[in-house]
């Protein structure tokens, strides 16, 4: 298991805008969320939109949350009570509109969600100075994810730079903001990946983020792939949506893309 210190607590090397950040721990929780207006075209009729969640105010006022990805067959439900009977504090299961502004329309493009905090509608990362931010995604997972093809296809986002880097090359620093992948035999604890972020105490930016994928499930291509590629796009700010035509859908689940849709790509760039 990485050490606090890899988890990149947190790291100001971003290399576009200064921002002054207080420290904020946020886990995501990847689960299912619950749809509300506007319908999805492509999924009427299916079931609603949930995210499992736990948030939690550290003494010097930020916070800190996990969004965890079911594994297959997996409900929003039995992964919440699964999570608070190992210990993790104050998870809950949140339908969209139930997460502060979740259910503002600029929260939503298309098939496309953001992942809101309390206070605004899409928490962000500073630009340090430069002309846009910058995510150096460090690969200390093992060689089944492909995680560098993921960082590939979300660079293909403009107005945000998304970086490979390996776990020997390590982060380029400063203004990057550093970002450690790491994957591990986590059990089968109800969970294929989550992604955990640090919030200012405005909840407004991003200060660090870690993601961790479990070897315990999945294990073909097409899921470890869809699996990576979501897990990224919770770190640049997006949340679930109900469209399996993009790796954002709300769980693991047959026939989910192991790319992110057009929408996805545009609303990351409505904030960038």
């Amino acid at each position: 298991m990485p050490t606090p210190s890899e988890w990149g607590a947190p790291v100001l090397m971003g290399r576009k805008h200064n921002v002054r950040l207080a420290l904020a721990t946020v886990i995501a929780t990847t689960a299912v969320m619950t749809g509300v207006a506007p319908a999805y075209a492509e999924t009427a009729g299916v079931d609603e939109l949930a995210t499992v969640v736990s948030v939690e105010e550290n003494a010097d006022g930020t916070f800190g949350a996990t969004i965890y990805t079911p594994a297959t067959g997996v409900k929003a439900e039995d992964l919440a009570r699964s999570l608070t009977a190992s210990g993790v504090p104050n998870v809950s299961v949140k339908r969209e509109g139930e997460i502060g502004t979740m259910a503002v329309a600029p929260c939503s493009l298309g098939i496309a969600r953001t992942w809101p905090s309390n206070t605004t509608c899409f928490v962000r990362w500073s630009y340090n100075g430069a002309a846009r931010p910058i995510i150096n995604f460090v690969d200390h997972s093992s060689a089944r994810w492909p995680v560098g093809r993921s960082v590939t296809e979300w660079n293909k986002t403009s107005g945000i730079d998304s970086i490979y880097r390996t776990k020997a090359a390590g982060c380029d620093g400063g203004p990057a903001h550093c970002v450690n992948v790491y994957s591990g035999n986590y059990g089968r604890n109800g969970w294929l990946g989550k992604t955990y972020v640090v919030w200012n105490s405005a909840q407004t930016y991003f200060e660090s983020a870690r993601v961790e994928l479990n070897n315990s499930y999945g294990g073909a291509e097409v899921v470890d792939w869809a699996t990576a590629c979501h897990e990224l796009g919770h770190v640049l700010g997006l949340g679930h949506n109900n469209a399996k035509s993009s790796c954002m859908y709300k769980e693991d689940a047959a026939g989910v893309s192991k790319y992110p849709h057009a929408d996805d790509r545009k609303l990351l760039e409505r904030y960038y």
